[in-house]
């Protein structure tokens, strides 16, 4: 079908269709045709293409090469080739254990396509090679093992496991950059200690000679050594980078003050939970749980100076800074902030509406506005509209931020006034995403409607059956937004390697916020859901 073909069903014939619907579903399951515009509660100007359920584990993160999508999920990794991005093709369902299994891909031959993988592991395992040995044990098990895999993908139809490294906490997700100069490519680690880990928070951490805190951003080094085998080979940990949270009275992130606490349940930790780079400017933002932080990339390490902020960035009815993103020209950085509470809008006890996102000047560090989905959202039995990850989309007359919202779905922010954004499209049938993402590979058209893709099923999967049947997997939407933008060859969306100049109206820039963009009342008191938050945050 192509993107322009024309059929919409009602809402009601969606939902039993999505939940019925075999792996390569299409046929422009609900939004209107081919993005077209039009409205219900459960989407507004986008469309759902394509999904490929998955109910067996929750997928998570992306990574784009040309044609391939590499989907990460908690039990492995899927591939797909996305020639046509309204229809997918499945490639491979490799089976590796090993949350959250967030991936980043790499050409090291230099051929064009994609053919080292790096993919997180933040749970521990008996053991590191994929199989028998990819089991779950006991969090603080000396024995045990977590950090990250490396994998051959010039067949994205059959990865072959090259390599793991084991990292003190793990690896909850990874963010890979090139440093030319030094023929090398730089894993940057985000890890912390919410659970106990083999030589990870205050059970095992200090007898192994490490901070109960961990402290660290932990990075690995992968030399582009001609071909995946050879570049695996030498990889190896770089130095670790140190963390602090200044301004902050202990110097330490605290589950419990955000409601989350029990057993299991490590109540102290100062670290990164992601990490985005800029490489026009040498800029690197990092969600660091108690505070975001921006660095710059040293001319002589070639690594983010973190003992050095440019800034930083808090408030108080921040649950968890979880991700950061920039505008393509540099100018805007997009902080989120993921919550421990419930509902939609998420509220935590005790600290206020959480949830949102937050526009800041990327220059000060200063906050321009904050902002939280409002319209009429359909109550789920799982409910939970937190923001979660998303990026830019590299547009020379917009400003637009593709962002998921699990349970509120996936949507288009356009923030052309950083003061007042606001939400131009939506799809919300039965919303339950992680990552919502632009990607338009050179080749493909890049009028009409946005091509974005997404991933589905973290409460329906966490919630077990029969909440697992509604999963979507790896999903393809149409969001019906016009916006001259490039296209690119390759996305890791966490790592922008170009600069795209923006043209928007000053005045609109400097506009007052609207009443869109202030917090309004929260409709429901909240809750914090200790194993949905553990789910998410420390598998």
């Amino acid at each position: 079908m192509t993107r322009r073909a024309a059929r919409c069903l009602s809402a009601v014939v969606l939902v039993l269709g999505a939940l019925a619907a075999p792996a390569s579903a299409h046929d422009h399951l609900g939004g209107g045709s081919g993005g077209a515009a039009g409205a219900s509660n459960d989407w507004q100007s986008m469309s759902l293409e394509y999904f490929d359920a998955n109910t067996q584990a929750i997928t998570s993160d992306i990574a784009f090469w040309d044609d391939t999508a590499f989907v990460g999920n908690y039990n492995g990794m899927r591939s797909y080739n996305i020639a046509d991005p309204d229809d997918p093709v499945r490639l491979a369902d490799f089976q590796c254990y090993g949350p959250q299994n967030d991936p980043s891909v790499w050409d090291t031959s230099g051929d064009g396509q994609a053919d080292l993988m790096v993919l997180s592991v933040d749970r521990t395992l008996i053991g590191p090679a994929c199989g028998t040995s990819a089991t779950a044990t006991a969090h603080d098990n000396p024995a045990g093992w977590e950090g990250i895999r490396l994998f051959d993908v010039s067949n994205p139809a059959a990865p072959v496991q090259l390599k793991s490294i084991y990292l003190d906490c793990g690896s909850h997700t990874n963010t890979m950059y090139p440093d030319l100069a030094r023929n090398r490519l730089v894993v940057l680690i985000s890890s912390y200690p919410l659970r106990p880990g083999p030589t990870c928070g205050p059970v095992n951490g200090p007898a192994a000679g490490r901070d109960p805190l961990h402290g660290v951003i932990q990075t690995v080094f992968i030399p582009l050594a001609g071909n995946p085998a050879a570049s695996a080979a030498g990889a190896t940990e770089g130095p670790e980078l140190p963390i602090n949270y200044p301004g902050d009275p202990d110097n330490q992130y605290k589950p419990s003050e955000h409601g989350l606490s029990g057993p299991g349940i490590v109540d102290g930790m100062r670290a990164c939970h992601d990490i985005a780079v800029y490489m026009p400017r040498k800029l690197v933002t990092g969600a660091c749980a108690e505070q975001s932080q921006q660095w710059r990339i040293k001319d002589e390490t070639g690594l983010p100076d973190t003992a050095n902020p440019v800034w930083v960035f808090d408030q108080p009815n921040i649950d968890f800074h979880h991700s950061a993103t920039l505008s393509w020209d540099g100018k805007i950085t997009n902080i989120i902030d993921e919550s421990f509470g419930s509902g939609c809008p998420t509220v935590t006890p005790g600290v206020g509406q959480t949830g949102r996102m937050f526009f800041l000047d990327t220059g000060s560090g200063s906050r321009l506005s904050q902002f939280m989905i409002r319209r009429n959202h359909k109550k789920e039995e799982l409910d939970y509209c937190s923001a979660h990850l998303g990026n830019v989309v590299p547009s020379s007359n917009r400003y637009l931020l593709v962002n998921a919202w699990y349970t509120g779905g996936v949507d288009v922010i356009d923030f052309s006034n950083p003061r007042a954004p606001k939400e131009v499209a939506y799809y919300d049938v039965d919303g339950d995403e992680w990552s919502g993402y632009w990607y338009e590979q050179n080749g493909t058209s890049n009028t009409g409607p946005l091509n974005v893709f997404g991933t589905h099923g973290v409460e329906h999967v966490a919630g077990g059956p029969p909440h697992n049947a509604g999963a979507r997997g790896f999903e393809a939407f149409l969001a019906d937004v016009a916006a001259n933008r490039s296209t690119l060859d390759h996305l890791n969306p966490q790592v922008q390697e170009r600069a795209f100049q923006t043209t928007i109206d000053r005045k609109a820039q400097t506009a007052r916020a609207s009443r869109t963009a202030r917090a309004s009342t929260a409709r429901s008191s909240g809750r914090v859901n200790r194993r949905a938050a553990l789910n998410r945050l420390a598998p």
